[in-house]
């Protein structure tokens, strides 16, 4: 059995860019990157789907605090964890075969300005046959990570977002495999 097909419930996904908008109906383009210990690529998926909503955006899900942006200038011997960035993990256990034609739900609420933002975020992915659907995983993505933690996440808001936008939309698509790191 090869990587294609190895099962995981170990997967974590980072939305590394997105367009779409929507005024009552609309629509998105979601690229995907995907990780997990027990798959040694990083499979990447485009997603696209449509729905209802209103309001627009441009650019990624991985936002970087400012906390950590200036710790990097005042200690230039400070890493700050650029490999977390973005990453959530999934519920639920699947295999890139699996993912490969599944069924896409996002649903998003937020605002971007590149240089602050804020972004509430579900996704879930299903395999859905003729008579039947599997529930394949989901998960939430919130930037910043703290953000139902009010007063902290008040110190995090300001993000270097690598965005531009805001909305609110609930979308449902299709994801495909476009390749792989």
């Amino acid at each position: 059995m090869g990587w294609w097909e190895a099962r995981s419930s170990r997967w974590e996904c980072c939305v590394v860019a997105q367009m779409g908008g929507a005024a009552v109906l609309g629509g998105g383009v979601f690229f995907l990157q995907w990780r997990s210990p027990d798959v040694p690529v990083k499979p990447v998926f485009i997603a696209i789907a449509g729905g209802a909503g209103v309001g627009g955006s441009v650019g990624s899900a991985v936002g970087i605090p400012y906390a950590d942006v200036v710790r990097q200038l005042i200690n230039p011997n400070f890493h700050p964890p650029t490999d977390s960035y973005g990453w959530s993990n999934m519920d639920g256990t699947c295999s890139c075969r699996d993912l490969q034609r599944s069924s896409f739900s996002i649903v998003s609420a937020g605002a971007s300005a590149i240089v602050v933002g804020a972004q509430v975020a579900s996704l879930e992915f299903n395999d859905v046959g003729l008579f039947s659907t599997r529930f394949l995983c989901r998960t939430r993505i919130t930037i910043p990570p703290n953000l139902p933690s009010f007063g902290r996440a008040l110190y995090e808001a300001p993000q270097i977002q690598g965005g531009l936008g805001a909305g609110a939309f609930a979308f449902t698509g299709i994801a495909v495999y476009i390749g792989a790191s």
